[in-house]
């Protein structure tokens, strides 16, 4: 049987339970991997009987255990460095590829030599059940290849790691996935590739990500680790190595669905408020922004500031005077509303007799309630 010159990497720990949808999906493609190299990453439960059931009946399994748990980044790095494909793709466990995807990547790839990836919908389903939500990225109809300028101005936000295939040189060349980016190491890595050599597309579903608690990506959160994972992204878009997809970083936007974190942690920089640095801030909502005027870092209040403009205060002022404005308006409406006789005789009665009450009460000095 033909196979394509791809090894997938397929990272585990206790993932018994999903591991045989992921199997049987990957390895049932039409045109199948070299190589499929799982990274049991020190399970403690029914994993490596599950994986070594499956690599007796199919000879392109190939096993890896880690004595020790090393991560989902580690698990990934070392599948990868040992994988021989000229492709490699990523698979979680708890995900599943769907029928035709390595095909139709593998034909891209191969027809366009100097992309560096290849990336289709980023498809997902809520829980084990839910359905499919096929989210189009909306870059084209037709399949095809999207220089670096291209992808630019289409991306949003992230390449899919589930739904891409990747060339190996461009990832090595970047020395694999960064430890300290933690949950957002394949979101660098391929977003950086991506900019770099341009990419193909696939414009349709090829993969499932399901989203359950569990997640890797889950484990993101807004505070201190997730500052400190963000300044690991600004120690290296800065610096020398990536300073050909710096720009596309900046012009693109896709650093600031990270939020108000990014501000954080770009405001620990002695170089925060020169024009590269001050090019990944922008582009937050005016929400945001104004969170960040009650930080208790004073510099992280000041890039608020700079970036809701000299005129926020009278901004926030006229916001003020417009709710005012709406309030006395709903005030005199109730009042109004109140001078109005209800429809019905019985509706008549009690106003009028509340009417009464209220001329007593007031030519008594009681005033009014």
């Amino acid at each position: 049987m033909q196979t394509a010159n791809l090894s997938v990497v397929l990272p585990t720990y206790n993932h018994a339970h999903y591991l045989p949808r992921a199997l049987d999906a990957i390895l049932a493609q039409s045109l199948p991997a070299r190589e499929l190299v799982v990274v049991d990453d020190a399970s403690t439960d029914d994993t490596p009987r599950v994986i070594e059931g499956y690599a007796r009946r199919y000879p392109s399994i190939r096993v890896v255990r880690n004595e020790t748990n090393l991560g989902v980044v580690g698990a990934m790095n070392r599948g990868a460095a040992l994988a021989a494909g000229e492709y490699l793709g990523f698979s979680a466990a708890d995900d599943y590829i769907l029928p035709g995807f390595y095909e139709k990547a593998v034909a891209l790839l191969d027809r366009y030599p100097q992309a560096g990836l290849c990336t289709a919908f980023d498809s997902f389903q809520v829980g084990d059940d839910g359905p499919i939500e096929p989210n189009p990225t909306g870059w084209s109809d037709p399949p095809g290849y999207f220089t670096p300028d291209e992808v630019c101005r289409r991306l949003r936000h992230s390449v899919p790691g589930h739904a891409t295939l990747v060339r190996r040189a461009a990832l090595n060349e970047l020395g694999w996935f960064a430890p300290d980016l933690a949950w957002y190491c394949d979101w660098f890595a391929l977003v950086a590739i991506a900019f770099r050599y341009g990419a193909c597309h696939i414009p349709e579903p090829v993969a499932v990500r399901v989203l359950l608690p569990g997640n890797y990506s889950a484990a993101a959160r807004t505070g201190g680790r997730h500052v400190e994972v963000l300044r690991a992204f600004f120690a290296r878009i800065t610096s020398p190595e990536y300073g050909d997809v710096a720009p596309y970083f900046r012009r693109n936007g896709t650093a600031a669905y990270f939020g108000p974190d990014l501000v954080r942690a770009a405001a620990d920089r002695p170089d925060c408020w020169s024009p590269p640095v001050l090019g990944f801030l922008n582009g937050f909502t005016p929400a945001q922004y104004r969170e960040l005027l009650a930080d208790p870092d004073p510099v992280v209040r000041e890039l608020g500031a700079f970036f809701l403009g000299p005129f926020w205060k009278q901004a926030a002022a006229r916001e003020e005077e417009k709710g005012a404005e709406v309030r006395r308006l709903r005030d005199e409406l109730n009042l109004a509303r109140s001078r109005v006789p209800p429809f019905g005789i019985p509706g008549k009665f009690r106003w009028l007799t509340a009417l009464a009450i209220r001329r007593l009460r007031r030519s008594a000095g009681l005033g009014v309630r």
